[in-house]
């Protein structure tokens, strides 16, 4: 991600919020509505609080927690389980990156104050 940021010159500004966004919106885009918002051609990011961050966090790990359940079951046809898990992690990759190519290619504002709780 740092990588992409980088080609579009943008590693300055990168930021925590930026690299949370680009690495989870495509499986929990509505629990990221608050950390950076979209106005027209360009990004806003919002700086986000601790408390916030702890509630992204155990939110976004129920998510994986329960995609895990899945792969253990997966894992027990191994050959089905490798494709399948295989294909899953080129998928996310890909989202990823198109996520960050999104962002970093667009106007990208940072506010600096920080939120309230």
């Amino acid at each position: 991600m740092s990588d992409i940021a980088a080609t579009y010159g943008k590693t300055g500004t990168l930021t925590q919020e930026q690299m949370v966004f680009c690495l989870f919106k495509h499986s929990a885009a509505q629990l990221l509505r608050d950390v950076i918002v979209r106005e027209g051609g360009r990004y806003l990011v919002l700086p986000m609080s601790l408390r916030m961050m702890r509630s992204l966090a155990t939110k976004i790990g129920i998510k994986v927690g329960q995609r895990s359940v899945g792969k253990a079951i997966a894992r027990y046809a191994p050959l089905v389980g490798a494709m399948g898990v295989g294909a899953y992690a080129y998928y996310d990759t890909q989202k990823v990156a198109d996520t960050a190519i999104a962002l970093f290619s667009s106007e990208v504002v940072v506010r600096t104050e920080s939120p309230k709780d």
